[in-house]
């Protein structure tokens, strides 16, 4: 017999293995009983089965949105028992049906591709599927490796995995020994076929994608790892892992082999109902508070809030205190309010870990936090834009820093591509950043939840001149580009009321051409002082502050200002950036073109929910952990006045739409930013008093007089 013949029938001979295991895997019988209420006594309970589910029951139609969460929740349980159930050896992927769920050995998740094999240096074309994982060296005896620190970044998605909320310290989460949790994230084949299919594993391939859309029946899983001591491995999805140190750009070393437990996991699925994806979030139920005498929580009671403040980022080597921001719901539906979405999530839980069929298994130490799903009706056929129910679901390992404004769909909208030309969504899934190489000539940034790449972004600030202009004007062009980026800590309150930078609003320190940004000034402005009393104007709204200098005294004696000397300098060094690139072009003013509307205020509040708050707080009132700016003041004492360009819905939307979320811009539908502008500018700042977002009374240092904004340029 030919080699092609007998690899052809050893191919259809695992096309039907894996059929008949699939089938296996259907087990009625092994139904759990459920005791929690039900808007639906039609749906049916989870089975402890290793089949997959690939569809919510009622296909999140159902007029009851109680009967709705209940199967979505009924779903995740069914996906965490499948996906935990053994692996079949030689077979990446696939259940062991003929096992039962309580046997030894890896788990059907964790066989799937982890990030770091599909998303190779050089954008080299990954393994085959069923190649066996690679491990590093120094890691003999373990079943894996891990190496992520924490949940967030590119930086984001490949190495730091809990999301930062402080520019100073570590995105990272520690036990009460101080020794860090570790993260791995891993792919289903039809998510790593289609990657594979579509070379978006290659960053220069990925770039040139008009669309990218994974197949229904795609599954990514996020898992959190703590070390365990001995006694409480009984309590865990326990393995011994290869634990690593990243030396630097991914490469792992120092590595130890470790007992580590399953803390914390996220299952995305994409289902037909659900082109959002579905968010299930499971935790190991002593996370933050002892449950069982053997297992020390990732919180300490007894350490006063002084000492160990709850859901901080700390300095290495201090713990971290955790407690659960958003409970668990344990409040049965009222079937008779069908928009509620309400599910007994604790009796669920309880019914599942109390089932007999589970009595020897690690699944009986987990718990569902919850599940977020997409509620249809929205208009636009995009698929960006949507309502979410509930609106957050955190993960305490995951989103540790964050709780309060957290939302898995929200977050992960903000995914796109490496496309440097304009927003591709990157259809949920932040993986694809990590694709190398970069697009060639594209700047490209990461923050704490996406990337992106653009050709057109100026800069960055070269370590040293390059030429004679730059070598006279040195300091200068360093203190402009220093303002810029820094301008309230540096400028005072001699000048600045507020706590925002230039760059707030001028991204990428000005060099952004869909942010308004600082090229030809001395064209828009043609004289000295005609720029100058712009850029007083500016401090004056959008800074709720100071003039630098008063311009009546000739443009000499306004350059005698070190600040606005440094800020007109710095703004012709970006020009003639541009000139050496586009000798004959015309550059971007302002924003994109953009026809406003009156916006819905409503709307634009869950807008904001889902895809603002997690950056600029639940209260609008930006992140300034440790003294830190790390993203601004929206509103409040600390944002622009009332005077500001960007109090005025039409210049914000603008703005919105063609920038945010950060990195994403593009992403926000029209419609989208004119109702957050709404709902932004409904909200209270300097020069506009009201009633504030939490319903209290706000005044706020007079910037202006309401109706008193100027029509600036």
């Amino acid at each position: 017999m030919s080699r092609t013949v007998t690899l052809l029938f050893a191919a259809l001979a695992a096309v039907c293995a894996s059929a008949s295991e699939h089938k296996q895997c259907d087990h009625p019988s092994g139904a759990i009983p459920l005791t929690g209420k039900s808007c639906d006594k039609q749906l049916a309970a989870p089975q402890v089965s290793c089949l997959i589910p690939n569809e919510v029951q009622g296909g999140l139609a159902q007029p009851n949105l109680n009967t709705v969460q209940r199967a979505a929740d009924i779903f995740s349980w069914q996906q965490f028992i499948a996906l935990n159930w053994p692996a079949a050896e030689g077979s990446r992927g696939e259940p062991a049906a003929g096992l039962p769920v309580t046997a030894p050995g890896p788990r059907v998740w964790e066989t799937w591709q982890e990030g770091f094999e599909v998303y190779l240096p050089e954008g080299r074309k990954p393994a085959d599927w069923n190649e066996a994982e690679h491990l590093p060296a120094g890691c003999r005896g373990a079943s894996k490796w891990l190496m992520r620190s924490a949940k967030v970044s590119d930086v984001v998605d490949q190495t730091l995995q809990a999301l930062p909320t402080d520019a100073t310290l570590p995105a990272e989460l520690k036990d009460q020994r101080g020794r860090l949790l570790r993260y791995e994230i891993r792919l289903n084949r039809p998510l790593f076929d289609y990657i594979v299919e579509h070379k978006l594993y290659n960053g220069t391939q990925q770039a040139k994608a008009s669309v990218i859309d994974f197949p229904v029946g795609s599954q990514l899983v996020k898992a959190a790892w703590r070390e365990l001591d001995g006694d409480d491995i009984p309590y865990f999805l326990a393995t011994d892992a290869c634990v690593c140190e990243d030396t630097g750009n991914g490469i792992p070393g120092q590595c130890e082999v470790k007992k580590m437990g399953l803390a914390g996991f996220h299952i995305m699925t994409k289902t037909a109902a659900a082109p959002q994806w579905i968010w299930s979030t499971f935790e190991q139920v002593d996370n933050v508070i002892r449950t069982h005498p053997e297992v020390a929580p990732l919180n300490d009671p007894t350490c006063p809030a002084g000492r160990c403040p709850s859901n901080r980022q700390t300095a290495d080597g201090i713990p971290s205190q955790l407690s659960r921001v958003i409970p668990v719901p344990d409040q049965d539906p009222d079937c008779g309010q069908p928009n509620q979405a309400v599910d007994n999530i604790a009796v669920l839980n309880q019914d599942v870990q109390n089932a007999k069929q589970l009595k020897d298994s690690f699944l009986r130490y987990y718990q569902l936090i919850g599940t977020q799903w997409p509620l249809h009706g929205r208009k636009e056929a995009v698929k960006t834009a949507f309502e979410v129910l509930p609106e957050l679901l955190a993960n305490t390992t995951m989103e540790s820093f964050s709780q309060n404004t957290s939302s898995c769909m929200g977050c992960h909208a903000m995914s796109r591509s490496l496309n440097p030309h304009r927003y591709v969504s990157g259809d949920f899934s932040f993986t694809l950043n990590n694709a190398k190489p970069q697009p060639k000539g594209a700047r490209c940034v990461d923050v704490e939840a996406s990337g992106s790449c653009s050709d057109a972004i100026l800069g960055p600030l070269p370590v040293a001149p390059r030429d004679a202009w730059e070598r006279k004007h040195w300091k200068k062009i360093q203190l402009g580009h220093q303002v810029t980026t820094r301008t309230y800590e540096l400028a005072g309150p001699k000048y600045v009321g507020n706590r925002l930078h230039c760059e707030s609003c001028h991204l990428n320190a000005g060099g952004n051409p869909d942010a308004a940004w600082w090229v030809d000034m001395d064209r828009y402005y043609p004289t000295p002082t005609s720029l100058q009393h712009r850029i007083n104007g500016c401090f004056e709204r959008s800074m709720n502050g100071y003039p630098l200098c008063s311009t009546e005294q000739g443009p000499e004696a306004c350059n005698a200002n070190p600040i606005m000397s440094g800020l007109t300098t710095y703004m012709a060094w970006l020009t003639r950036e541009y000139r050496a690139k586009h000798p004959d072009g015309k550059p971007a003013r302002g924003y994109p073109t953009f026809t406003a509307r009156n916006g819905d205020s409503a709307s634009g509040r869950r807008i904001y929910t889902q895809k603002c708050a997690f950056c600029h707080n639940n209260d609008g009132q930006g992140r300034y952990a440790s003294h830190t700016y790390f993203r601004p003041a929206l509103w409040g004492p600390n944002s622009f006045n009332a005077c500001a360009g960007m109090s005025r819905p039409e210049t914000i939307a603008a703005f919105l739409h063609a920038n945010m979320p950060y990195t994403s811009g593009g992403m926000l539908t029209r419609s989208d930013a004119d109702d957050l502008a709404a709902y932004i500018d409904d909200q209270c700042r300097p020069g506009k008093g009201g009633v504030g977002p939490n319903g209290g009374v706000c005044s706020f240092a007079p910037g202006c007089a309401d109706g008193n904004q100027t029509q600036l340029p």
